[in-house]
């Protein structure tokens, strides 16, 4: 326990020397203030009103004069519209009285706002408004956008120690491990608590710069659920590049396989989505969009674990190939 403790410390302090490693632990917070920019900028925007075609043409006139407006084809799609990612309000008319559907959780005073501007526009007192209980329904850029940050908080963990492996076994210190009384098991261990402290603190602090700090449980469950995935990344990195340089030739394949791998997804026929059940990395932006949904996420945390845990056995036995340490000793 004491060889763990003085490896993870060790193992902190050279990562912290190496300024493209600490750029790698901050890039998924900078991104996050990104995207919490852009997707402020679009609910800032201009004022905009839904409406369907419930709404005689005269009054479209009118509330086209104040707002710009988007036009659905009946109730249904409206209340669809206004439960999407940016905050807009819908008219429609019922029974001959005209109404405004906002989703309720906009911010403060949106609904009474809206309210008034729509009952000037069409010169009446103060028309009723109808908050409607529904299920969000996130844009699909919003969530892939989001989901990519939290998948590259999870993945800088394991690269960042993968780096700091391949310049353990560039300068052969390794080596000196392999031989040494640690163990294989203690070494990977080492290697996975540091990954799932930065993978931890990663998605902490995205959730918290994002505005969920309601989900943050479920964020910190998806980063300890994804400990073996960290610790594939970890060792493929190690295995698989000698040195720095080739270490960045593995990194350019490893990255984008484990942040895409999931996200394709979204664009595959239902009926092949099964060939994705074998990889952690779709369970992985599976969870995400399940928590971002609010929904509950226990299922795909448990299959990020079974699957993760069964690619992560090969990985290790490929490491010990390449690295030429011993599994048992």
């Amino acid at each position: 326990m004491k060889s763990i403790i003085m490896t993870i410390v060790r193992e902190f302090k050279l990562i912290f020397r190496d300024g493209i490693t600490i750029y790698l632990t901050i890039s998924p917070a900078v991104l996050a203030l990104i995207f919490i920019f852009i997707f402020s900028s679009v609910q800032e925007s201009d004022i905009a009103l839904a409406v369907d075609k419930s709404l005689p043409q005269d009054l479209v006139a009118k509330l086209e004069s104040v707002a710009d407006i988007e036009f659905v084809d009946n109730l249904e799609s409206l209340k669809e519209r206004v439960s999407g990612a940016d905050s807009i309000a819908g008219v429609t008319m019922q029974d001959g009285t005209v109404s405004l559907l906002v989703e309720g959780n906009e911010a403060q005073g949106f609904a009474e706002s809206r309210q008034n501007l729509v009952s000037a526009a069409l010169g009446t007192e103060s028309i009723q408004y109808t908050t409607e209980t529904v299920e969000g329904q996130n844009s699909l850029a919003y969530t892939i956008s989001m989901a990519c940050i939290f998948l590259l908080a999870l993945f800088i963990g394991g690269s960042s120690l993968g780096l700091s492996g391949v310049n353990e076994r560039e300068s052969g210190v390794i080596h000196a491990v392999s031989v040494s009384p640690m163990t294989l098991g203690s070494y990977a261990v080492s290697k996975i608590i540091l990954s799932l402290l930065f993978g931890i603190i990663g998605v902490s602090a995205c959730a918290l710069i994002m505005g969920r700090v309601d989900a943050l449980p479920q964020f910190l469950l998806l980063a300890l659920c994804s400990v073996f995935v960290s610790g594939m990344i970890i060792f493929l990195i190690i295995g698989f590049a000698g040195n720095q340089i080739a270490a960045v030739g593995v990194l350019k394949i490893v990255m984008p396989l484990f942040l895409v791998v999931g996200i394709s997804s979204v664009f595959i026929s239902e009926k092949w989505l099964f060939l994705y059940y074998a990889f952690p990395m779709y369970w992985q932006y599976a969870a995400i969009d399940t928590v971002i949904s609010s929904r509950e996420p226990t299922f795909q945390f448990l299959m990020i674990l079974v699957t993760g845990f069964a690619w992560f056995i090969p990985v290790m036995i490929v490491f010990t190939k390449k690295v030429k340490m011993k599994a048992w000793r």
